[in-house]
Protein backbone atom coordinates (compact mmCIF):
# COMPACT_ATOMS: atom_id res chain seq x y z
CA UNK A 1 0.00 0.00 0.00
CA UNK A 2 1.09 3.52 -0.63
CA UNK A 3 1.06 6.49 1.68
CA UNK A 4 -2.02 7.87 -0.06
CA UNK A 5 -3.89 4.59 0.58
CA UNK A 6 -2.96 4.76 4.25
CA UNK A 7 -4.20 8.33 4.51
CA UNK A 8 -7.47 7.46 2.79
CA UNK A 9 -8.03 4.53 5.14
CA UNK A 10 -7.30 6.68 8.17
CA UNK A 11 -9.76 9.32 6.96
CA UNK A 12 -12.40 6.67 6.32
CA UNK A 13 -12.09 5.10 9.77
CA UNK A 14 -11.59 8.36 11.70
CA UNK A 15 -15.29 8.73 12.66
CA UNK A 16 -15.33 5.17 14.03
CA UNK A 17 -12.49 6.01 16.43
CA UNK A 18 -14.55 8.63 18.20
CA UNK A 19 -17.66 6.48 18.64
CA UNK A 20 -17.89 4.94 22.09
CA UNK A 21 -20.42 2.22 22.74
CA UNK A 22 -21.93 2.28 26.23
CA UNK A 23 -21.75 -1.17 27.78
CA UNK A 24 -21.66 -0.33 31.50
CA UNK A 25 -18.03 -1.43 31.83
CA UNK A 26 -18.65 -4.89 30.32
CA UNK A 27 -15.67 -4.70 27.97
CA UNK A 28 -13.30 -3.73 30.79
CA UNK A 29 -14.53 -6.57 33.00
CA UNK A 30 -14.08 -9.10 30.18
CA UNK A 31 -10.57 -7.84 29.44
CA UNK A 32 -9.62 -8.15 33.12
CA UNK A 33 -10.87 -11.76 33.20
CA UNK A 34 -8.80 -12.84 30.19
CA UNK A 35 -5.58 -14.63 31.13
CA UNK A 36 -2.37 -12.77 30.45
CA UNK A 37 -0.91 -15.12 27.85
CA UNK A 38 2.33 -13.19 27.37
CA UNK A 39 3.23 -13.36 31.06
CA UNK A 40 2.59 -17.11 31.16
CA UNK A 41 4.65 -17.71 28.00
CA UNK A 42 7.44 -15.59 29.43
CA UNK A 43 7.49 -17.64 32.63
CA UNK A 44 7.60 -20.94 30.71
CA UNK A 45 10.35 -19.64 28.43
CA UNK A 46 12.42 -18.54 31.43
CA UNK A 47 11.91 -21.93 33.09
CA UNK A 48 12.98 -23.73 29.89
CA UNK A 49 16.12 -21.59 29.53
CA UNK A 50 17.14 -22.09 33.17
CA UNK A 51 16.64 -25.86 32.96
CA UNK A 52 18.57 -25.99 29.67
CA UNK A 53 21.42 -23.99 31.20
CA UNK A 54 21.61 -26.24 34.26
CA UNK A 55 21.58 -29.40 32.12
CA UNK A 56 24.29 -28.00 29.83
CA UNK A 57 26.35 -26.98 32.86
CA UNK A 58 26.14 -30.50 34.30
CA UNK A 59 26.71 -32.33 31.01
CA UNK A 60 29.69 -30.15 30.01
CA UNK A 61 31.32 -30.32 33.48
CA UNK A 62 30.99 -26.62 34.16
CA UNK A 63 32.39 -26.95 37.67
CA UNK A 64 35.69 -28.12 36.23
CA UNK A 65 36.10 -24.93 34.19
CA UNK A 66 35.09 -22.69 37.07
CA UNK A 67 37.41 -24.38 39.56
CA UNK A 68 40.34 -24.40 37.12
CA UNK A 69 39.78 -20.69 36.46
CA UNK A 70 39.69 -19.91 40.16
CA UNK A 71 42.84 -21.97 40.78
CA UNK A 72 44.63 -20.22 37.91
CA UNK A 73 43.60 -16.84 39.31
CA UNK A 74 44.87 -17.77 42.78
CA UNK A 75 48.21 -19.00 41.40
CA UNK A 76 48.76 -15.81 39.39
CA UNK A 77 50.93 -13.16 40.97
CA UNK A 78 48.61 -10.27 41.82
CA UNK A 79 51.27 -7.71 40.88
CA UNK A 80 51.23 -8.92 37.27
CA UNK A 81 47.50 -8.40 36.77
CA UNK A 82 46.55 -5.46 34.58
CA UNK A 83 43.99 -3.08 36.17
CA UNK A 84 42.06 -2.33 32.93
CA UNK A 85 39.90 -5.51 32.96
CA UNK A 86 39.10 -4.88 36.62
CA UNK A 87 37.91 -1.34 35.96
CA UNK A 88 36.01 -2.39 32.82
CA UNK A 89 34.18 -5.06 34.80
CA UNK A 90 33.47 -2.60 37.59
CA UNK A 91 32.08 -0.12 35.06
CA UNK A 92 29.81 -2.69 33.40
CA UNK A 93 28.48 -3.91 36.75
CA UNK A 94 27.86 -0.32 37.84
CA UNK A 95 25.92 0.40 34.64
CA UNK A 96 23.83 -2.74 35.11
CA UNK A 97 23.08 -1.79 38.70
CA UNK A 98 22.00 1.72 37.67
CA UNK A 99 19.71 0.36 34.93
CA UNK A 100 18.12 -2.09 37.38
CA UNK A 101 17.63 0.65 39.96
CA UNK A 102 15.98 2.96 37.40
CA UNK A 103 13.64 0.16 36.25
CA UNK A 104 12.61 -0.61 39.83
CA UNK A 105 11.97 3.06 40.55
CA UNK A 106 9.82 3.33 37.42
CA UNK A 107 7.77 0.30 38.51
CA UNK A 108 7.18 1.82 41.95
CA UNK A 109 5.95 5.11 40.47
CA UNK A 110 3.35 3.43 38.25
Amino acid sequence: MTEIDNQLLEQFFQPARTIEIKDNGFTERVMKQLPDRTARLSQWWTFFCVVSGVVAFIVLDGWEFILSGIMMLLKTNIGELHPVPFFMTLGVLTCLAVVELVQRLERWQV
